[in-house]
C-alpha cells in the first residue's frame, strides 16, 4: 500500500515500553495521545511531561484526544465538560492536532481553541452500538464540513455487510471533499484497512493495548500488508 507511513495512526495511552516506542514511532508520520486513557492510569501532573517525551522520541503529527464518556465505549473514563475543555487548552501548546467529538457541548470551544493557536481539528463522531444509515452519516459529515474542520472522523460498529457498505459508500462520496477517516469497529483487518482504498484520510492501530473493538496492533498490520505485496 502506498504512503502507508502516512496512513497508519499510532494510537498511545502511557504505558508503552520505551524500546518499543524508540523502534516504531518513526515508521509512522501521525500519533495519537488517548489523554483520558492516560489519565485513567496515571497523575495529571505527569501529562505534559508525557507530551514532551513523546516529541523527543520521534519527529511526529501528534493528535491530542480526550475522549467524550458518551463516544468512549465501556472502557472509558469520565472527567465534566469544563475540566476536559482545561485539559484540552493545556496541552494545545504541545500538539499539532485535536480530536474533539462534534456532538459534544465543547466543541465549539474547543474549535475556537484551536483557531487561536493555529492548530488543526479533528471533528469525531463514534457510534458503538450500531452504523446509522446514510442519511445520517452525510449530515455528520457535512457539519464538520461546516465548522472548517481539518478531518472530519466516522467510527461505527458494524454489525452486518450492509453496514460495512454504507460506510464504504460514505468514503467514495465524500473522500474528494474532505479529509475523512473512517472506521468500520468490530471488523477484521481486511474490513478495518478497506476505507483507505475508498479514500479514507488514515486509519488507527495500537502498540499494546486497544482502545476500540478489535482495533489492529501496529505489528499486525505492517505483516498483513507486507504479505498483500509479496502477492502482487
Amino acid at each position: 500500500m502506498e504512503n502507508l507511513k502516512e496512513k497508519i495512526v499510532i494510537v498511545l495511552t502511557g504505558d508503552e515500553e520505551e524500546k518499543i516506542l524508540y523502534e516504531t514511532l518513526n515508521k509512522v508520520k501521525y500519533l495519537e495521545l488517548r489523554v483520558d486513557k492516560f489519565l485513567k492510569t496515571h497523575a495529571e501532573k505527569d501529562l505534559i511531561e508525557w507530551i514532551k517525551k513523546i516529541k523527543r522520541i520521534g519527529d511526529n503529527k501528534i493528535i491530542g484526544t480526550l475522549r467524550w464518556y458518551k463516544e468512549a465505549g465501556e472502557d472509558f473514563f469520565y472527567l465534566p465538560d469544563r475540566k476536559r475543555l482545561e485539559i484540552y487548552r493545556e496541552i494545545s501548546d504541545f500538539v499539532d492536532i485535536i480530536d474533539v467529538e462534534i456532538k459534544s457541548k465543547i466543541c465549539d470551544k474547543v474549535c475556537e481553541i484551536c483557531k487561536s493557536k493555529d492548530k488543526k481539528i479533528i471533528l469525531s463522531y463514534h457510534n458503538f452500538k450500531k452504523t446509522p444509515d446514510i442519511n445520517k452519516l452525510k449530515k455528520i459529515v457535512k457539519k464538520g464540513k461546516k465548522y472548517q474542520a481539518d478531518i472530519v472522523k466516522v467510527a461505527t460498529k458494524i454489525k452486518t455487510k450492509k453496514h460495512l457498505f454504507t460506510l464504504m459508500e460514505l468514503t467514495y462520496r465524500y473522500s474528494k471533499k474532505i479529509n475523512l477517516v473512517v472506521i468500520p469497529m468490530e471488523g477484521n483487518i481486511y474490513e478495518r484497512l478497506l476505507p483507505l482504498i475508498f479514500g479514507s484520510f488514515f486509519t488507527y492501530v495500537h502498540l499494546n493495548k486497544k482502545v476500540a473493538p478489535n482495533q489492529p496492533s501496529f505489528f499486525e498490520i505492517s505483516q498483513f500488508i507486507g504479505l498483500i505485496e509479496n502477492l502482487k
